[in-house]
């Protein structure tokens, strides 16, 4: 998927900052990144990005549904994964790691109940404490 031209192709104008935030992004598309990271990995090669550029074109992104935003009690974490999975979160040291288990997923979405989540996508977060 070329995200660069989805976005042109709805009228979007791929301004410099916006390529290279895509860029950081498809490189660290496991590392599930905070929005303050990912904000400093853009400012090492364009220093006069604001918060607020990569905040507006994170959020073009969430709505063109290319990424999804993950609240962990205040801090906002990027989720590229575009399938069902499941995240394993580990409060003491942030990591999230993606698990790929389908048959998980299915009872979740079983117990659920198919018609609450027929047309979405399913990511299951467990949260370590």
């Amino acid at each position: 998927m070329d995200v660069s031209r989805d976005l042109k192709a709805m009228g979007l104008k791929m301004t410099p900052q916006r390529i290279e935030i895509i860029r950081i992004l498809n490189e660290r598309r496991l590392d599930h990144p905070s929005l303050n990271e990912l904000h400093s990995l853009v400012k090492e090669r364009m220093p006069s990005v604001s918060f607020s550029t990569l905040y507006n074109t994170i959020s073009t992104l969430e709505k063109h549904g290319y990424l999804n935003l993950i609240d962990l009690g205040g801090e906002t974490r990027i989720e590229m994964k575009p399938d069902s999975h499941i995240n394993i979160i580990d409060r003491r040291d942030g990591r999230i790691q993606d698990i790929d288990d389908e048959d998980l997923v299915r009872t979740v979405i079983e117990r659920l109940g198919e018609e609450r989540v027929r047309g979405r996508k399913v990511m299951v977060n467990v949260i370590l404490y």
